[in-house]
């Protein structure tokens, strides 16, 4: 009786054990969104384009996230644009990790004379730490000075 018991409930948690595994296995495969077919949206670039430009920081902020979280290197000429004109600290801090995970040698330059040019004390420490992390990791590239 108690090995029957023991037995119908070992059968019962590996019974639950393959439930759970087919329900994760099925739950991802549902919706498979792929990079590319992100970008090759009609208005896809535009619409991040614009999105860096825009007037509410929280755009901004999430635009240039986005664009340095997939290494869209599209985007380098636009994020060096903004970065001119633009007048938060912590977003030319994030344009510059942007800039840094696109492994952009113009960014990473841009990064350079931030660091002895800014006027915020934070963007010139900040920058100058993209720049030498991006020269540690990439010993056999230098930007120049």
């Amino acid at each position: 009786m108690k090995s029957t018991l023991t037995q119908n409930s070992r059968n019962s948690f590996f019974g639950f054990i393959i439930v759970f595994v087919l329900l994760f296995a099925l739950e991802s495969f549902g919706q498979v969104n792929y990079l590319k077919d992100f970008t090759r949206h009609k208005y896809a670039y535009e619409n991040l384009s614009s999105a860096i430009k825009s007037s509410n920081d929280g755009v901004r902020e999430d635009a240039i996230y986005l664009i340095g979280k997939y290494r869209l290197i599209d985007f380098e000429n636009d994020l060096l644009k903004q970065l001119d004109s633009e007048k938060k600290s912590n977003i030319k801090v994030l344009i510059g990790l942007a800039l840094y995970r696109m492994e952009s040698e113009k960014g990473m330059q841009k990064m350079l004379e931030l660091s002895a040019k800014d006027s915020d004390v934070r963007v010139r420490r900040m920058s100058l730490a993209i720049y030498n992390e991006f020269i540690a990791g990439n010993s056999n590239r230098t930007v120049e000075r």
